[in-house]
Order: C-alpha cells, then sequence, then structure tokens
C-alpha cells in the first residue's frame, strides 16, 4: 500500500508541475453524515460522522482530495470517543457545468474501526459526488464514500470553500 500511495503522490506531482500555476486550486470543507459500518454478524449499524476535506484540484477535470473523518452513536463522543475514525487519500475526477460539478473518488483509506464491529483496518475508498456552487468559492457539497467494500460507508452533506475561485 505504501509503494502504491508512493507512486500515486509522485505521479501527481509531475502533473501538477506541468499544469499552469493558475490552474492549481486549493479547497477545504467540513460535512456531516450519516454513516454505517459493518458489524460482523452481518448487520450494520447507524453512526454520526464529523468530516474534513483538504484537496487541489490539478486540471479542470482532476484533482487530488484527502479527507479524515470521526464516527459514534453517541454525539458527545463523536471527537472524543470515535468508534470509527478514518483518513483518505483519493484521486478526484470530474466535471463542471456552469455552477454544478459532479465527480469521481477513488483511492486508499486508514481505518481505525471498534473491536466489537468489524476488524477492517486498511483498504479502498470509492465514491461520487456533487457541488453545487452558490458564489464563485462556495460550494454546498453532497457526497458517497465506500471503504474496504462496506466495512464503512459514509454519505456526507457539507460545504467547500475554493481558494481564488472554481473557475
Amino acid at each position: 500500500m505504501r509503494r502504491l500511495l508512493s507512486c500515486l503522490v509522485l505521479s501527481l506531482g509531475l502533473l501538477a508541475g506541468t499544469a499552469h500555476a493558475d490552474a492549481a486550486k486549493l479547497y477545504f470543507g467540513a460535512g456531516f453524515s450519516d454513516g454505517s459500518v459493518d458489524i460482523a454478524n452481518g448487520s450494520d449499524k447507524s453512526l454520526g460522522t464529523v468530516t474534513a476535506t483538504v484537496g487541489l484540484q490539478l486540471l479542470d477535470f482532476i484533482g487530488v482530495e484527502f479527507e479524515v473523518g470521526s464516527a459514534s452513536d453517541q454525539s458527545g463522543s463523536i471527537l472524543s470517543e470515535p468508534l470509527v475514525t478514518y483518513q483518505a487519500v483519493m484521486l478526484r475526477l470530474g466535471y463542471r457545468w456552469d455552477r454544478a460539478g459532479i465527480y469521481l473518488l477513488g483511492g486508499q483509506a486508514r481505518m481505525d474501526i471498534d473491536d466489537q464491529f468489524n476488524n477492517s483496518d486498511a483498504g479502498n475508498a470509492v465514491g461520487f459526488g456533487i457541488n453545487l456552487f452558490g458564489n464563485e468559492t462556495t460550494a454546498l457539497n453532497f457526497h458517497v464514500l465506500d471503504f474496504d467494500d462496506g466495512a464503512f460507508s459514509t454519505a456526507t452533506i457539507g460545504f467547500q470553500y475554493y481558494f481564488g475561485g472554481f473557475r
């Protein structure tokens, strides 16, 4: 996994170096989601999740995104005593029409899931999403992520802020 991430970062670094300086856009976001963790006996448990995202839009259609999240079944313990935490590094492929954009996400994730649920600790992260821009820099964001073939999944609503605008 370390070798795959190293190759991905190196490749994207070379791509970013060849892109025009004004084309790369840094963005960040935050969101709240309903997470679902797969329990070993075959059922699912719903968890409230808080997420944070940082990304770099290299070209209009390609970017790199880093997302972290924390989930718990009690709102007071989401950050202090989470049942699930994750970190994901993903490639983002998308397309924008005027003030709306859709995208696909794919990459690797590291998870820390409470032992009472399942024993997943790493795996693939895949998902899709949509951005609805209210102005040049701020977007309402909806996205869905699936980790390690369903060991944990999220459906997030939040915002993303693009430094310098999305154009």
